[in-house]
């Protein structure tokens, strides 16, 4: 049996490699394009987020999709892919060594799946801002991990999760088992009492939390960014809040059975809590300590995505992360006996056979990975970016904006890539349409006629498609009559397509 797993996981490792190939071909996709674009114009015209560039992002986004932009030089998306498989070697790596522990098949299992199930998801799945705060986590867990912690470990453990908090703030949740068992150890090991363990531990890791939180708010302040980022998460969050991941709003008094009922599907990855918890159990005791931290960490993301509330696939990359690194624990070969007094040999076939069962059923190539391999069109907003573009760098000249009426439908990598300057501070329309009785969005819409106004750009590009995000039920529309009236009287159509339209100023 012992031959057999490691001729699956070699295999495994093969697919994954092939995969990460393919990968360099794969385009900017989904929410890559908005974030490297406002990224650009960062640097390119000394935006600052909040103050001259609406969204609704954490700081810690824009600041990551910054270092990125200027890694990869904004152009093209071979150099990004290059950033995205080192991010995911370095990721990888570090699973490999604080799970070596339980043995190396267990590590080599846990680093190989982890990177099948983010190959998974493709383009639509790269550089999602879940995977990127991931490293900072695995960072801290991996220091967690260590039997003896100094306050320097926890300093630094605090200073990762304050990273990964600034980028999603509920990424914090995985603090609380670490901080749990690391007070528990100075009970057990040091013989603290409750109260001077929990400020021995929480002391030195809440310090290390603030300083990014801290550094955060002092840039912000420093670029008047503070007090537009403050009135929209006090203002616009709460409204994002109520979007599911079906684009529909959730009404107040259907939102708590959602989150239950969404929850418990765990997102389609329950089936991998049956090796998970077989191999939390057969974990030898001299490793029951860690093992029981990485479910706890699994428990804790569980519930991250309910924190959105919309349940999008890439929520689930943390949980999914120690969920398959907790089922590679199936594959420990130092057996207690078990209460049934099962001879250490049938538990390992037994554990193996699940493990390999589950794998079987939940790993599979990415779609992106098979329509590479079947010559087919990876995405159709790759297409409508390229007319887009296409169009723009033939017609554009020095001076001239463009304002996209879009949000991840191909508009923004087309202005990306053209170098496009953008007319407003509003990089798409997604929030003119949802909530539109309220005052906050009335005042959006007022505020975005405004400048469009005063801009008068050039081009205004609109993606019509089908699968434009529209937002459908209660006080959501798809009328906007100000910026009807708008266009109609100062701009002819020039481009009008099934799913795009491009209009230029008469």
């Amino acid at each position: 049996m012992r031959r057999i797993t490691t001729l699956v996981l070699i295999l495994l490792a093969v697919l994954l490699i092939a995969q990460a190939a393919f990968s360099l071909q794969w385009p900017i996709a989904h929410d890559e394009a908005p974030l490297l674009y406002e990224a650009f114009l960062m640097h390119s015209e000394g935006r600052v987020p909040y103050r001259d560039l609406f969204d609704f992002q954490m700081p810690g986004s824009f600041a990551a999709y910054y270092l990125l932009g200027r890694l990869s030089g904004f152009s093209g998306f071979f150099r990004l892919r290059l950033l995205d498989l080192g991010i995911l070697a370095a990721l990888l790596t570090i699973t490999f060594l604080f799970m070596r522990r339980f043995g190396k098949p267990v590590a080599f299992a846990a680093a190989i799946l982890f990177g099948l199930k983010y190959m998974q998801g493709g383009a639509f799945m790269s550089l999602q801002r879940e995977y990127l705060l991931l490293g900072f986590v695995a960072l801290a867990v991996w220091l967690s991990m260590r039997d003896v912690l100094t306050y320097k470990h926890r300093l630094l453990i605090g200073i990762l999760f304050g990273l990964s908090a600034v980028i999603k703030p509920h990424a914090a949740l995985g603090l609380l088992p670490i901080l749990l068992f690391d007070i528990i150890d100075l009970i057990q090991r040091r013989k603290l009492t409750l109260l001077k363990s929990a400020t021995t531990s929480t002391l030195p890791i809440g310090i290390g939390f603030a300083l990014p939180v801290l550094a955060v708010i002092a840039w912000l302040a420093l670029t008047d960014a503070l007090t537009p980022f403050i009135d929209i998460a006090l203002h616009y969050w709460p409204l994002y809040a109520q979007v599911n991941g079906q684009m529909e709003i959730t009404e107040s008094g259907t939102r708590i059975p959602f989150l239950l009922n969404q929850s418990l599907r765990l997102g389609g990855h329950a089936l991998w809590f049956i090796p998970a918890l077989l191999g939390v159990y057969l974990v030898p005791q001299e490793n029951k300590r860690q093992a029981y931290l990485l479910a706890g960490l699994a428990v804790c993301y569980a519930i991250y995505p309910a924190f959105s509330g919309q349940f999008f696939e890439y929520h689930y990359i943390p949980f999914v992360y120690f969920i398959v690194i907790l089922a590679s624990l199936a594959l420990t070969e130092q057996h207690p006996l078990s209460i049934f007094q099962l001879p250490p040999s049938f538990l390992f076939l037994l554990s193996s056979l699940i493990f390999l069962f589950t794998i079987a059923v939940t790993i599979r190539p990415s779609n992106t990975f098979l329509r590479q391999i079947q010559n087919r069109p990876i995405a159709k907003t790759t297409d409508r970016a390229e007319e887009i573009a296409s169009y723009l760098e033939e017609n554009m000249q020095v001076g001239d904006t463009v304002q996209p009426l879009d949000w991840t439908g191909g508009t923004l990598l087309a202005m990306l890539e053209t170098r496009a300057p953008l007319a407003t501070k509003y990089v798409f329309d997604f929030y003119f349409y949802h909530h539109v009785s309220t005052p906050y969005i009335q005042n959006l819409r007022a505020d975005f006629m405004d400048e469009l106004q005063a801009a008068n750009p050039r081009f205004i590009v609109e993606v019509i498609a089908v699968d434009k995000p529209w937002l459908t039920g209660p006080d959501t529309s798809r009328e906007f009559p100000e910026l009807r009236a708008f266009l109609k009287e100062n701009y002819s159509v020039t481009i009008l397509e099934d799913d795009y339209i491009i209009y230029e100023k008469r």
